[in-house]
């Protein structure tokens, strides 16, 4: 009489295996969807990210000739979209510093390295400073 039991666990174990498996493959496909809408938006991001470069690159020269307020504030414009491009393409953008030592690796935006590089000299100097002190007063 056992027999038809273990089969009734058994037809539910992989009924539950099935609901699992569709489960996981219904979550793959909206997580493939929203992969390939991050990609294009990346796509149309740098595109725009390259027209506005060329266009401040246009725009800096009519400026030393003829600084115009509306050329400024194009400009001003222009720099402004190209930070929100900056932010948005985040670790696709060149703005954005990988450094890779003693087995790890860190992401540094190019002004937070900056405030690292400051960091570590002010800190790493006043360890210098502090075991200078300790040294003579010790010795």
């Amino acid at each position: 009489m056992q027999l038809p039991h273990q089969h009734n666990e058994t037809n539910s174990s992989h009924t539950e295996l099935e609901t699992e498996f569709e489960q996981a493959l219904t979550d793959v496909r909206k997580s493939l969807v929203e992969l390939q809408q991050r990609y294009a938006q990346i796509q149309a991001d740098k595109q725009r990210q390259i027209e506005l470069k060329h266009r401040r690159e246009e725009i800096k020269p009519q400026l030393r000739k003829n600084p115009l307020p509306e050329l400024k504030s194009e400009l001003l414009q222009i720099q402004q979209q190209l930070e929100t491009l900056d932010n948005a393409l985040g670790l696709m953008s060149d703005s954005y510093l990988t450094v890779s030592f003693f087995g790890g690796g860190f992401v540094f935006s190019k002004t937070g390295l900056q405030e690292a590089f400051w960091q570590v000299i002010r800190f790493g100097g006043l360890g210098v400073i502090i075991g200078w002190i300790l040294k003579s007063v010790v010795g």
